[in-house]
């Protein structure tokens, strides 16, 4: 149901100074439309795609507007439930479990049941009086289920996997970093996407890299992380993300270091923590200067 966007294209709309007729004008009628901007009609996602075309605007960007300029509800959930996470909030992740299988238990969809085990899993991370010591594995597992009964992975798969994927094994992040690659390549132009999936494939490569002190132990995933590398490089990190373009180097550096080519690690290496220098973002180039005496 659309009738409760009317409002919001109305607003829009009167903000960029266009009329009602010249909005409908080629794609619908202006009766049509304003009953549609005073919340007595629906309209097709094909109608509304075409009006917002003519607004010289995208669907995300509406949606942005419409949820008063704030992230949708699932990007909102799931920026709450890192948040909470991050700040160790046992408090907010019971808070934000409960309403989530509350949702589950009325409307009986799985996906809320599925955001319930992933803040399950956050809890049981940070609540140290948590008692049930078998939910991680058990959860863990209800989720990759899931994950790769998926045909298409969009936002949704690729948040929801990003959240749990460094409590996996190694040969499930393996086997799952591939299907995320794969399963969502048709959404690769989609920012939104892009970014998750990016961020999916960065955490995988420092999930096999391993702990820093490990970096001195044999290291067996050599041909799985050029092939994570590789799918970097496919999917193009834009030029004007030289935040994830210095990271990116910073990880190749540190393959280089692991696999035993210490020379040409610890140079990439500096040539990042430099370029951050460059850039007077000294905080991030300390830590990765940090990270650097970890590993050597």
């Amino acid at each position: 149901m659309m009738v409760e966007y009317g409002k919001t294209l109305r607003m829009i709309r009167k903000q960029k100074g266009i009329t009602l007729k010249r909005l409908a004008d080629g794609v619908c009628s202006v009766s049509f439309l304003s009953k549609f901007e005073r919340g007595d009609s629906d309209i097709t996602l094909g109608l509304m795609t075409r009006l917002l075309e003519k607004l010289m605007m995208n669907f995300d960007e509406f949606l942005y507007i419409h949820h008063d300029y704030q992230p949708d509800n699932l990007e909102q959930f799931f920026k709450t439930a890192s948040t909470a996470y991050l700040n160790r909030d046992v408090k907010q992740l019971k808070q934000l479990k409960s309403g989530q299988i509350k949702k589950w238990r009325q409307y009986g969809v799985e996906t809320y049941h599925y955001n319930a085990l992933l803040i399950e899993v956050y809890e049981s991370i940070v609540d140290k009086d948590y008692r049930n010591d078998d939910v991680q594995e058990k959860d863990i597992q209800l989720l990759s289920e899931y994950l790769f009964r998926v045909e298409v992975w969009g936002y949704y798969e690729l948040t929801l996997y990003n959240g749990t994927l460094l409590l996996l094994h190694p040969d499930m992040v393996i086997m799952l970093s591939r299907t995320a690659y794969e399963k969502s390549a048709r959404f690769k132009d989609y920012n939104k996407v892009h970014d998750a999936i990016t961020s999916v494939l960065f955490n995988t490569i420092i999930y096999l890299l391993g702990p820093v002190n490990q970096f001195h132990e044999a290291f067996s995933y050599q041909k799985e992380m050029s092939e994570f590398l590789s799918y970097l490089e496919i999917i193009t990190i834009p030029e004007s993300n030289l935040t994830e373009r210095v990271h990116l180097l910073q990880l190749k550096g540190a393959l280089d270091i692991r696999i035993g080519n210490k020379d040409e690690g610890i140079a990439k290496i500096k040539q990042a923590i430099q370029l951050l220098h460059d850039l007077n973002s000294t905080k991030m180039a300390n830590n990765i200067e940090q990270y650097l005496q970890l590993i050597i």
